[in-house]
């Protein structure tokens, strides 16, 4: 061999390994790029299920609390409801008590008085409020309005007594109380209606909160597709470089073989070259096949266990059940 070719092939191993180390370079960056993905499906796939199942607790809890506290006001409303129509058509067979005709007309009396005492406390207040008044004016208004409010207080008590008086006189009457407890049902049956909207209304919160909910994780079931596609998107490219590496290999290999045997022709002293190391490579990947299949093995357990399988896990079950077709 000339100084020449000998030139040429050291420059072209050189060119070789360089290229060479480019290649492991961008495989190792891949594969980075690739535990990356897996990281973030995973992180993904966790944040979902976390998501879904501490709203979804925490929605069935309140949806069952208000399903509890309806139940109770619907079984009271019907209780209510059948004593206000047992008592409605009780009190039709009851005669009606005779009031006391002094006591009566001297209530609606008073009534009609604290109605004229508020007319005229409205007129002086307008009056007021609306005219330019000097300050004589004023303060005797002002006299007018104290007198009134006085004789309206003590009208109001008048007809506190009076009311007293007519309720002691009727509160023995069967009537007059079974009047009562239908006033005291009717009220309680309005507050019992309102409460069943109130929580009518809180459940279909419940209910649109939890829907919100299914269209988040319905987002995230999108994240993580675009992360599996780019995962396989990483994974092709990964593997042409890998055959493109190996190629390469091979390559250098028969020139270095070729080499070595032009230059015991050419009785030429050889020179250690540095070369791929194919067995640390041959030994690293029966060392990744090793773990992949006891991965694969703890996988399949888990399958068959039916607890929940990462994505990595799904994808060594599915490439193994590939093979087994193959």
């Amino acid at each position: 061999m000339s100084d020449e070719e000998k030139y040429n092939f050291g420059n072209y191993m050189k060119k070789a390994q360089k290229e060479l180390k480019e290649f492991v370079l961008e495989i190792d960056q891949l594969n980075s790029k690739i535990k990356n993905n897996i990281l973030s499906l995973q992180n993904t796939d966790s944040e979902i299920y976390k998501l879904l199942f501490n709203a979804r607790d925490f929605y069935l809890e309140k949806r069952n609390e208000y399903n509890i506290k309806l139940g109770k006001l619907k079984r009271q409303k019907i209780e209510y409801e059948g004593l206000w129509n047992h008592l409605t058509k009780k009190i039709k067979t009851l005669q009606k008590p005779r009031l006391n005709n002094d006591i009566s007309t001297s209530i609606d009396e008073t009534k009609l008085s604290i109605e004229d005492v508020e007319y005229k406390i409205n007129i002086m207040n307008n009056k007021l409020e609306n005219q330019i008044l000097d300050i004589d004016e004023e303060n005797e208004i002002i006299d007018e309005l104290k007198d009134l409010e006085m004789s309206k207080q003590e009208k109001i008590s008048k007809l506190a007594v009076l009311e007293q008086k007519q309720a002691k006189n009727l509160q023995n009457n069967d009537y007059y109380k079974t009047q009562i407890k239908i006033e005291t049902l009717e009220k309680n049956l309005r507050e019992i209606y309102e409460d069943l909207i109130r929580l009518f209304n809180k459940r279909l919160m419940t209910h649109k909160k939890m829907l919100d909910l299914y269209r988040k994780s319905i987002e995230f079931e999108k994240i993580k597709s675009e992360t599996e596609k780019e995962l396989i998107k990483n994974e092709t490219i990964s593997k042409e470089f890998h055959h493109l590496f190996l190629k390469l290999i091979e390559k250098n290999r028969k020139i270095l073989v070729d080499e070595l045997s032009n230059r015991v022709k050419s009785k030429i002293p050889l020179t250690k070259i540095k070369t791929p190391n194919i067995k640390a490579i041959i030994k690293k990947k029966k060392k990744y096949k090793r773990l992949e299949k006891k991965k694969l093995a703890i996988a399949l357990d888990k399958q068959k266990a039916g607890k929940k399988l990462d994505f990595y896990e799904l994808q060594l079950i599915l490439k193994h059940s590939k093979k087994k077709r193959v």
